[in-house]
């Protein structure tokens, strides 16, 4: 079994971390530069809960000239860029291999699919809480679970399941992964322009009335960013899902607050971008969301300027 982690960020780190500590083969295709560099010499350092460091090593690959092809591929980059890593993966696949995509926000499983057909993509949502201390180090940041599907109807991914489940990892297998997907940006559009704005952890959200109240109103525009694209999502299951994910992952920095703190560009395009363009289509407006919107892209914007 080939096992390929695309991208080895917070996320990427934790799941070839976890697959390693596993004795599951993985490789890591990660560009060059710090993270390379440190993942080549010095492995996956995590940082437990109680604060302990454990190390495993891993190969790590820039590109993929001359690999074997690839049974599962995890693509874990930023959603701005799937649509390269789904042209790294044409013609890399196994026979019956599949990319699943565990990314934030909407239309990547999409993009992958344009490139390397339906039957071969998967795709899901991941809740774990893993934030990056430095290259090649990551922290826990709180216990989660997987829920993916195939992207194609009948698609048998139950060998997928049994091998995230092999690496310690709650997972569920769903028919159809849409409806999850639409979960978790509503929870991400939800959780994380709030946390990278106050720049905070999950924790101090649930702690301050003022952000809980925003968090929820910003997951009932989210239910109806759902109506409008037809898709059905109930609003007080939704809150309790955002309230016991912020619970679990109290110590946890969202990826949003970590690209924001290292003055990388965010995803707020797959996320609020996405929810904002389903509502205006349909003539609803969004008030919270456009405003938070205005506000990342603003950081992003003094970003690019740099000081000054």
């Amino acid at each position: 079994m080939n096992v390929l982690v695309v991208g080895c960020g917070a996320l990427g780190s934790l799941l070839a971390f976890k697959m390693v500590r596993a004795k599951i083969p993985v490789k890591v295709l990660q560009r060059q530069g710090a993270q390379y560099d440190a993942l080549k010499t010095g492995g996956i350092r995590f940082i437990d809960r109680e604060g302990r460091m454990e190390r495993v090593f891993c190969e790590v690959v820039p590109t993929l000239d001359g690999i074997e092809p690839v049974d599962l591929a995890l693509v874990t980059v930023k959603a701005y860029q799937t649509e390269e890593a789904a042209s790294v993966l044409r013609g890399r696949l196994s026979e019956n291999g599949v990319a699943l995509t565990l990314q934030n926000g909407l239309g990547n499983a999409e993009i992958l699919e344009k490139t390397l057909g339906a039957e071969r993509v998967a795709a899901g949502i991941c809740t774990y809480g893993s934030h990056r201390r430095g290259p090649g180090e990551i922290a826990w940041g709180g216990e989660g679970m997987i829920r993916f599907g195939p992207w194609k109807a009948g698609v048998d991914l139950s060998w997928v399941e049994a091998l995230l489940k092999q690496a310690g990892m709650e997972t569920f297998l769903e028919r159809d992964p849409r409806k999850a997907l639409w979960e978790k940006v509503i929870l991400n559009a939800s959780v994380n322009p709030v946390s990278a704005l106050v720049r905070t952890r999950n924790g101090v959200l649930l702690e301050s009335p003022e952000t809980l109240a925003l968090v929820f109103q910003l997951v009932e525009e989210g239910v109806k960013a759902a109506q409008s694209a037809g898709v059905e999502v109930a609003t007080e299951p939704m809150k309790n899902l955002v309230g016991s994910v912020l619970e679990k992952t109290a110590n946890n920095k969202t990826s949003m607050l970590q690209d924001v703190e290292s003055g990388r560009r965010t995803e707020i395009e797959a996320i609020l971008g996405r929810l904002l363009a389903y509502a205006r289509e349909k003539g609803k407006e969004l008030i919270r969301m456009e405003t938070l919107y205005a506000l990342i892209r603003a950081v992003e914007k003094a970003s690019e300027m740099g000081p000054g």
